[in-house]
């Protein structure tokens, strides 16, 4: 298991080689040593999606409830997103974008606190595990609306299935 620097401060890749025979796959999904700087664990959840292009996003949590999170696509494949939201950063207002999943380059990421995260599924069954280092408040949840256009991220597809509340987040402009 390794973790590579991405274009914007503090978001890695993790990189980690599945080892596949006659019973299937093993994929590791936490290493203590390789997380402890980046988070404290604090909850773990898992996103299942029956279906291919549906998106969850662009989420995250305002202060005093900002989380860091480990997150792993542990079967299918998803197009993530993260948005940098720290206002006295240099890269305010950027976004990257990669795959995620057992059979791409990078199984999953590490969002520091101060993103906004969310994914668009590239096939059925993709299935998501979260490792985060403040539990979920729901006062303190918000989003940025998927489309936004200052943001003018290239989804892979159109969504076909999200949430109502995702559909209604307002732009980044509003925050």
């Amino acid at each position: 298991m390794e973790l590579i620097s991405l274009d914007i401060n503090g978001v890695f890749g993790i990189l980690s080689s599945t080892s596949i025979d006659e019973r299937g796959s093993f994929l590791r999904i936490w290493e203590e040593a390789n997380f402890n700087t980046h988070i404290k664990l604090n909850q773990a959840s898992a996103a299942i999606n029956p279906k291919a292009r549906t998106l969850r996003g662009l989420h995250f949590q305002t202060e005093p409830h900002e989380e860091s999170k480990v997150i792993q696509c542990i079967m299918g494949s998803v197009f993530d997103v993260v948005v940098d939201l720290r206002k006295d950063s240099s890269t305010y207002g950027k976004h990257i974008s990669i795959q995620l999943g057992p059979k791409e380059t990078y199984q999953g990421i590490v969002v520091p606190k101060g993103f906004a995260h969310g994914y668009l599924t590239l096939e059925a069954n993709s299935t998501l595990l979260y490792f985060m280092d403040n539990p979920y408040v729901p006062e303190s949840a918000k989003g940025i609306v998927w489309n936004d256009p200052t943001l003018r991220i290239a989804w892979p597809y159109e969504p076909e299935v999200m949430s109502g509340r995702d559909k209604e987040f307002p732009p980044m402009k509003s925050l």
